[in-house]
């Protein structure tokens, strides 16, 4: 819970509590500055922002409104329009950087002091459709309504909310009502269509989306409503067409009051913002460039480098990736998880050495790290070094005992320490631990299949196994499940079977181009085709 939520809930606790606090600024308990409000009026205490996380262009801005907005408070003359005003002013501010927790209780306080005034009440209503709950969205947004009958952007809000609670009743005549107003609308298409949708009248859900996207092309969202519409009309081609294109991107009606104050300023957070946006919906290309302007505004930002490094990485951009992370390692160290996915870039192409380095340090800026931790305990037991890697999977272990990628390569890295007996008895625990991972069953039969311990081997366990995992997990990905039936089939005997089932896993990683995996696949075959089972339960390379 943040501090302004926090606030907020304590303040609805006390009730009128938190308004007979002095006025003027004080603290919280957690420190956090606080604006108390003028006497009398029923308003609520506001968080003050935290300018120092603000750019600079910003943070002026946020300043210079918030200084209006004290003086307002402080000076007894303040008519309520004022007050109303200096606070909803400032919660425009808010609104725009998405500090939407703290804006709540500006908007509130400026839809107390002005009723009549359909700004605050519609700002409010976007607020919690943002972050909930959403009857209040409701309420804000009928407020706003009653005041202006015929405002679009509040009539297609609205029927959103309502769509979202599961009233269709009440949201398909404002849809309705909204593109009598603007029969161009997208996003009252949109509305229309997943009424439509949820009625299952498909053909004319259809109809309705495809106007919606006709109108609003990179509205990504209406794909998936749209596939539904026609896999219901039975035509799975465009059904298998519009998944394939889905994404986050929401048709937006017409809202000025909305498009002006996100205009209020070009900000590196805006513009990370809508970075952050592209990231979700896909967009690699465009996140790439909002975060490349974002760093033009704030050129020392880490997490502004490091977004634009992944961006670029998911761009296929290795190199230009790779570069961003080594200039967040160079300009600030202690950003450890540029050494992280360093690491990662470099693994990847065959640099191990220089990967262990990388997250050596930045386990050394934060020993906690459990993720870098993990990475190098996984790349060690790959390299050859399996009494280091055991080290760091035991300290990933110590800082969270019920994470499950450590409990497994814990295990696994046991066999190449000799220590069978502990390995079979750590993954039968992880069986037990972890019902819901079926790597540890894996894993189990394999050991059990084709543990070089004669004490260890049991065939008929590991083809239980392993026929249980195939019969839950028909396409657990990781660890071949294939591969790990032949070597049970093997262990208990059932030779020609398992030649049959490595002759086709062989075959298909040499159409794959997987040569690696074929050099493994064919030794077994190998022994397999001779009447012997394997002996090599998994290599460093298959370690989790």
């Amino acid at each position: 819970m943040t501090r302004a939520l926090a606030l907020v809930t304590v303040c609805a606790t006390l009730g009128g509590a938190c308004a007979t606090a002095p006025e003027g600024r004080a603290d919280d308990s957690e420190g956090a500055a606080v604006l108390g409000p003028p006497d009398g009026l029923g308003l609520r205490p506001v968080l003050t922002p935290d300018f120092s996380a603000m750019g600079s262009s910003v943070a002026k801005q946020m300043r210079d409104r918030y200084a209006s907005l004290e003086q307002a408070v402080e000076d007894g003359g303040s008519t309520p329009g004022d007050l109303a005003g200096a606070y909803g002013e400032m919660g425009n501010l808010l609104l725009a950087s998405r500090e939407l927790e703290t804006a709540e209780a500006y908007y509130v306080n400026a839809q107390t002091l002005a009723p009549g005034d359909r700004r605050w009440s519609h700002l409010l209503g976007h607020v919690y459709r943002n972050q909930g709950p959403l009857d209040k969205a409701v309420t804000s947004f009928e407020h706003a309504l009653k005041l202006e009958p015929d405002a679009l952007a509040t009539l297609v809000r609205l029927g959103d909310v309502y769509l979202s609670l599961g009233r269709l009743e009440a949201a398909a005549p404002l849809f309705a009502k909204a593109l009598t107003l603007d029969p161009s609308s997208a996003a009252a298409w949109f509305g229309v269509g997943r009424i439509e949708l949820e009625r299952n009248e498909n053909a004319e859900a259809v109809k309705s989306l495809e106007e919606a996207l006709a109108r609003e092309p990179e509205a990504t969202a209406v794909h998936y409503p749209l596939a539904m519409a026609y896999r219901g009309l039975g035509n799975l081609e465009q059904a298998r067409s519009h998944l394939s294109r889905q994404g986050t991107i929401e048709p937006r009606p017409e809202d000025p009051l909305l498009q002006e104050i996100e205009g209020r300023f070009e900000s590196a957070l805006m513009l990370d913002f809508r970075g952050g946006e592209a990231l979700a919906a896909g967009n690699w290309a465009a996140a790439a460039d909002y975060f490349d302007q974002a760093l033009a505004l704030s050129p020392d930002s880490p997490l502004l480098r490091h977004r634009l490094g992944s961006a670029l990485l998911r761009m296929g951009d290795a190199r230009g990736s790779e570069e961003q992370f080594e200039r967040i390692i160079e300009t600030s160290p202690e950003y450890t998880e540029a050494f992280f996915n360093l690491a990662m870039l470099m693994a990847r192409s065959g640099r191990s050495e220089q990967a262990i380095a990388q997250l050596t340090t930045a386990l050394h800026h934060k020993p906690g790290y459990l993720e870098a931790r993990v990475a190098l305990a996984r790349l060690l037991g790959r390299n050859g070094r399996a009494a280091e890697a055991q080290t760091h999977y035991g300290t990933a272990l110590e800082i969270a005992p019920l994470h499950a990628p450590a409990a497994l390569g814990h295990a696994m890295n046991l066999v190449f320490l000799d220590r069978y007996e502990e390995a079979r008895d750590r993954l039968a625990d992880g069986i037990r631990a972890f019902p819901n991972d079926p790597g540890f069953a894996h894993a189990l039969s394999r050991l059990l299949a084709a543990a070089p311990d004669d004490g260890i081997r049991d065939g008929e366990r590991a083809l239980t196994l392993a026929e249980e995992l195939l019969e839950r997990e028909p396409n657990m990905e990781g660890m071949n499940a294939g591969e790990t039936l032949a070597m049970a089939l093997a262990a208990a005997g059932q030779f020609p079977v398992a030649v049959a089932v490595q002759q086709d896993l062989r075959n298909g990683a040499s159409e794959a181009g997987l040569d690696d995996v074929v050099r493994r696949l064919s030794d077994n075959l190998s022994r397999y085709q001779s009447g012997q089972p394997a002996r090599v339960p998994w290599t460093p390379a298959e370690l989790p």
